[in-house]
């Protein structure tokens, strides 16, 4: 094998390493965001009685008052490709195995912020 087959070969396998990598954050993330909108916002009685609507895609968490219509701007919580976790176009960084306090109080956090409770 040549020295450029060797260094393409190391390449490709780091490249590889790295993807795989940023694939197991970003699942991380996304969990957490599943058990976010599964445990604190969907049975938020408060959210439903301030007609607060939210829906999970997978990696977007979407919280909006769909009574107020074309006027109202939804608050979008987003994973990054990287594994961060976005609320609102601000960044709360990447989710780490034991953040889920931390991450979850900022989170709520920009909810009450967003919707002026």
């Amino acid at each position: 094998m040549s020295e450029l087959d060797k260094a393409l070969a190391a390449l490709e396998a780091r490249r590889a390493q790295e993807q795989a990598e940023r694939q197991q954050r970003r699942k991380l993330a996304c969990d957490f965001l599943r058990a976010f909108h599964e445990n604190d916002v969907k049975p938020s009685g408060r959210l439903k009685a301030r007609g607060v609507a939210a829906w999970f895609d997978g990696a977007k968490l979407v919280l909006e008052r769909p009574d107020e219509g074309d006027f109202s701007e939804p608050l979008l919580i987003v994973v990054g490709e990287q594994g961060e976790i976005d609320a609102g176009g601000k960044s709360l960084g990447r989710f780490q195995p034991g953040e889920e306090t931390e991450k979850k109080n900022a989170l709520i956090a920009e909810i009450i912020a967003h919707f002026n409770f």
